[in-house]
């Protein structure tokens, strides 16, 4: 797994986020590293999304923040 992906799985572990979110967060990122680093994500099948469709990974806060998130 790539740096970037490793970095990726840090930050939605910690808060789920929507794609749009994440992209900006990493604007700063080559597209073409950035897609591959968020396709290396979804091989693995670690990305989770709640009921609002944010991206989230099992295993840390961002979890159980998405656990009480609900779709009105």
């Amino acid at each position: 797994m790539s740096a970037l992906s490793q970095t990726f799985k840090a930050t939605l572990i910690e808060t789920p986020l929507q794609f749009a979110e994440v992209v900006d967060k990493y604007r700063d990122v080559p597209w073409r590293d950035f897609l591959q680093a968020w396709g290396e994500l979804r091989e693995e099948n670690f990305l989770k999304r709640d009921d609002i469709g944010r991206y989230y990974i099992e295993g840390g806060p961002a979890e159980a923040i998405a656990a009480v998130t609900k779709a009105e």
